[in-house]
């Protein structure tokens, strides 16, 4: 039968850092630019969960095959799917987008053969999924980088990819937890913010969405706190799709609302979406903020400042 819902675990989460942990006791990925998936496979079936627990599977139809190359009757995998651009190299956009077949981004093992493995350390659970040699047209198990953490990096700046993720090689996984046992550092700022509110736009874009006000919580279901505004990046469909899918308020969800905004638009907290910046100014507003992207796998309660 399919695995249901409650046999697949939360993933791991990574804490963020400026600079990667250094030292023997480290392993290191690269950090893929796409969407987080839990995959179970038992019997020759299989079922894909976003970060967020939703059953993705029938979105995914290219990694049907994957349930069938699977050695074992029952295994739970944990990667990240992409899709990748024009120059090899995988793209945020186009896994939105999804006009071309994910690749699976295999990096973990949680059950094997009915056997839940998360207690067991990371390099234990290296060595079993390496031994799966899952490798093939929509999935593959990219290497890792041990004990250097410069090789690394140079490895992700070289192939243009988000960034790197260093962890503990004694570390168990905790399923549904974010610790220090995984820290992901990236190469250019980027930060998942949530929508609450709009600014209206100007000349052209009169009555649509001009720009988007957003902001971050100081803990996981805190408060919710402005971080700035972003128009840079946004189409007009996607402007347009905004302001009929944002669900207006009457009062303003920040917690430190700036003065003097022209006209906005509240909106319920409900939205993530992520963009690139160049830094944080000292009263924490995004500097050049650039849109890249809604993050509908991502819950905007567990939006908070990564660094």
């Amino acid at each position: 039968m399919t695995p249901s819902r409650s046999s697949l675990p939360s993933p791991m989460l990574a804490t963020a850092c400026a600079d990667p942990p250094r030292g023997p006791e480290w392993a290191y990925e690269m950090k893929w630019d796409g969407y987080r998936a839990i995959v179970g496979i038992r019997n020759g079936r299989l079922r894909i969960e976003s970060r967020r627990g939703n059953d993705v599977t029938a979105k995914y139809p290219e990694l049907a095959p994957l349930a069938e190359a699977v050695p074992v009757d029952d295994v739970v995998l944990d990667g990240e799917l992409v899709v990748l651009n024009d120059d090899g190299r995988p793209s945020f956009h186009a896994i939105q987008q999804h006009q071309r077949a994910a690749s699976y981004m295999i990096f973990d093992v949680l059950r094997l053969d009915g056997r839940d493995v998360t207690a067991l350390p990371w390099r234990d659970r290296r060595a079993l999924l390496e031994r799966l040699a899952l490798s093939g047209p929509t999935w593959q198990t990219p290497p890792v980088v041990e004990g250097d953490a410069d090789v690394a990096l140079e490895t992700a700046t070289r192939l243009g990819l988000e960034g790197i993720v260093a962890k503990r090689i004694d570390a168990p996984y905790r399923p549904g937890k974010r610790t220090t046992a995984w820290q992901k550092v990236k190469l250019t700022n980027r930060q998942e913010l949530v929508v609450g509110g709009w600014l209206p736009g100007e000349r052209r874009l009169s009555g649509t969405v001009g720009s988007l006000l957003v902001g971050y919580y100081d803990a996981p279901g805190g408060s919710l706190h402005y971080a700035g505004r972003v128009g840079s990046g946004l189409d007009d469909a996607l402007r347009d799709a905004l302001k009929e899918q944002l669900v207006v308020r009457d009062t303003s969800p920040f917690v430190d609302t700036p003065r003097r905004l022209p006209g906005p638009v509240w909106v319920e907290p409900d939205v993530v979406v992520e963009v690139k910046f160049t830094e944080w100014t000292a009263d924490g507003v995004l500097r050049q903020p650039v849109f890249l992207g809604l993050r509908t796998d991502k819950d905007p309660r567990d939006v908070v400042r990564e660094l």
